[in-house]
């Protein structure tokens, strides 16, 4: 038996309004570290895997996107059981499932109540705010809410989560802001209130996320602005004039303040190697660039299986594969040469079905807005592919693939993505 929307008052409701609560806190989670996210989705998860089993669900595990990634699961369990580090690798490798599982929580959970999604979308709503608003207390006070004082003299200092110490702040707000403003249209739909609130949201976002010293997160930010400035429709112009606005507040604020200048163009400058006599231009940087050298060097000697998931610490330091003195680090901070060291050509090819799934759509979200057909998403649904787009996204420096932080907030938009698509079908 599988259930369809009338059917889920049957499901037991207490572990549903449990698996919802951390839901909706899940976001203000985010902004402690790595610990609390990676316990709730994992709760969230066990609790999806226990219900889909007793009550049936089985639509969340018939779709491809199930299908696909359960194939690349298999897949990382047998390339850690193959590699040199087997048990180290399949630390990182055994336990990754619960990460899908989480997206499909999502989807389940938002499927039982629309209130929900509501509920979500406030507490959301509130805690972005919190993490603007600290993000600001930091940059103008030198401290965050709760008193941990910078030296900004450093110059080079970044913006630091709320309840942790990671210097990460822009990166987290570069990346749910597309989520949060897909649930924000999605809620309020388009009306003078929802196009005030997004404004502001936008605005605030774009200056916080410069100053926060965080270049990736600034990367970040204009591709997912560029994204939603080609393919939105009722929200492209709220976007353009309020970029604009953001451009001319951060153009005044590099020329008064010599630290982020120093920091967002100068270095940046000098880290690409564009002012060096030697005419040699870095990766984003020259530990950037020792990196993805090692990363390759490893690939080259382990291009179909790659060397192991998570295991470019244990090589980089081999003479091998050590490009200079740089080279080694936990991860080579990229995705894809990541992957294609570490799961060779094999995991790089089944992870690329994403981002070609993401350009079909768009492809054919691009042709729907020429000849006007019913293909075309809506404008919460493109913020949405925005967000998963950062996190396949090629052309900028990332961290681990599978560390514990960053992947809910990979899965996230995946499941609400999910969410609406086969809401959408069933209509």
């Amino acid at each position: 038996m599988s259930y369809n929307q009338s059917d889920y008052s049957k499901i037991d409701l207490s572990l549903v309004k449990f698996s919802g609560y951390l839901l909706c806190f899940l976001p203000f989670v985010i902004l402690t570290g790595p610990f609390l996210p990676d316990l709730f989705i994992s709760i969230m998860a066990l609790i999806f895997i226990y219900l889909s089993i007793k009550y049936k669900l089985i639509k969340y595990y018939n779709n491809n996107f199930f299908k696909v990634f359960s194939i690349f699961y298999l897949y990382l369990v047998i390339n850690s059981l193959l590699s040199d580090f087997n048990i180290f690798s399949l630390q990182s490798s055994i336990v990754y499932f619960r990460f899908a599982v989480f997206a499909f929580a999502v989807w389940f959970l938002l499927d039982t109540s629309q209130k929900l999604l509501t509920k979500f979308t406030v507490i959301f709503f509130f805690t972005f705010l919190i993490a603007l608003l600290d993000g600001y207390v930091q940059y103008f006070f030198g401290h965050t809410l709760f008193g941990h004082v910078y030296d900004w003299s450093r110059g080079t200092v970044r913006l630091r989560l709320l309840l942790s110490d990671k210097m990460i702040l822009g990166g987290y707000l570069a990346r749910l802001l597309p989520i949060l403003v897909a649930l924000i249209i999605y809620n309020m739909k388009a009306n003078k209130l929802s196009y005030a609130v997004i404004f502001i949201l936008f605005i605030l976002s774009d200056i916080i996320i410069y100053v926060s010293g965080e270049r990736t997160a600034l990367g970040l930010l204009f591709l997912s602005s560029v994204f939603l400035i080609l393919l939105m429709s009722k929200f492209r112009l709220l976007r353009i004039f309020s970029l604009l606005i953001s451009i001319l507040v951060i153009f005044g604020i590099t020329v008064i303040n010599p630290q982020i200048k120093e920091r967002n163009v100068d270095l940046t400058i000098n880290q690409l190697g564009i002012d060096d006599d030697k005419n040699e231009i870095n990766l984003f940087s020259p530990s950037h660039e020792s990196h993805y050298r090692s990363a390759y060097k490893i690939f080259l000697d382990n291009k179909i299986l790659g060397s192991g998931v998570n295991t470019f610490r244990k090589l980089c330091s081999n003479e091998k594969y050590e490009f200079n003195n740089l080279s080694c680090s936990t991860h080579p901070h990229n995705t894809y040469l990541q992957l294609l060291a570490e799961t060779g050509l094999i995991g790089l090819s089944i992870f690329l079905i994403l981002p070609i799934y993401i350009i079909l759509i768009v492809s054919f979200h691009i042709l729907s807005m020429f000849n006007l057909s019913k293909y075309k998403l809506e404008d919460h649904q493109i913020c949405l592919l925005a967000g998963i787009s950062l996190s396949v996204w090629p052309l900028l420096p990332t961290l681990n693939f599978f560390n514990n932080w960053i992947n809910p907030i990979y899965y996230l938009p995946i499941g609400i993505y999910m969410y609406f698509h086969y809401k959408i079908k069933s209509n």
